[in-house]
């Protein structure tokens, strides 16, 4: 499958004064789809904007760590953080098709081929 994905860099926003540091993110491909696999620890769904315009998919959290009142953090492995990431699609993948699933803090991002980039079989007559 030839689907191109390229990122482009998180960024700071001015506007808000945020900084948005990309997350880590793997790649896989098939003969029928592209998967992509974002780690965003500490993200709910609420917390999450993701789009597609452009052959683009952006995705953009901000950080909210759930604190209780009654407890007190003696220990954190990961920051409170917001993340941003861009990634290009190419002319292979069904944007209408775009399926998103967020569970335990790993969003996956599956890009079915489109029809009309599948390979086929001619029948000759």
């Amino acid at each position: 499958m030839n689907t191109q994905i390229t990122c482009k860099s998180a960024s700071q926003n001015s506007e808000a004064n945020s900084t948005y540091i990309q997350p880590k993110f793997t790649v896989e491909k098939s003969e029928n789809e592209t998967r992509v696999f974002v780690e965003l620890p500490g993200v709910s769904k609420d917390k999450l904007n993701l789009s597609v315009e452009n052959r683009q998919i952006f995705l953009q959290t901000e950080g909210s760590a759930k604190r209780t009142e009654s407890w007190e953090v003696l220990h954190r492995e990961s920051k409170d953080q917001s993340f941003q990431l861009r990634l290009n699609l190419g002319q292979q993948v069904d944007q209408a098709a775009i399926e998103a699933n967020l569970q335990d803090g790993m969003l996956t991002l599956t890009l079915p081929k489109a029809e009309a980039a599948k390979p086929r079989k001619i029948s000759v007559e």
